[in-house]
């Protein structure tokens, strides 16, 4: 079954600043990104209104050993163009946004920490709480 040329693939390994042009980055390095993934790709095609489809199981081709999954993005404008706005996107939006909810996670897994010890201070004050081995 042939597949129709609507469609780009988009590899996050066009978008890795740590590969050379040689292995598959297509952006300039200050264009390019530390670590992308396919889901951070994902959002910036939903962001650009790009109809998408994901193949999780999918590699590049030259690190075939390395399977990161990759996009099939429709066709509106040039490649290189597509991934350079999707770049973009990541970096100004989607990245920031994603930082800013891993803090949020970690203060309140911190909260939660905190309000366990109290409580189980106040459950054993004045005897020497040793928690129960499990065997």
């Amino acid at each position: 079954m042939r597949r129709e040329n609507t469609q780009y693939f988009i590899y996050p390994e066009y978008f890795d600043k740590s590969l050379k042009r040689s292995e598959g980055r297509r952006l300039p390095l200050d264009c390019s990104l530390d670590n992308p993934t396919w889901q951070e790709i994902r959002l910036a095609a939903e962001k650009l209104g790009l109809d998408y489809e994901i193949r999780k199981e999918g590699g590049y081709p030259r690190q075939w050993w390395d399977p990161k999954g990759l996009l099939l993005v429709e066709k509106k404008k040039s490649k290189l163009s597509t991934i350079r706005e999707m770049s973009l996107e990541i970096e100004k939006s989607i990245r920031p946004a994603l930082e800013k909810k891993k803090k949020e996670l970690a203060e309140e897994k911190k909260k939660r920490k905190i309000k366990i010890t109290k409580t189980l201070a106040g459950k054993k004050a004045g005897k020497d709480f040793r928690p129960k081995r499990r065997r």
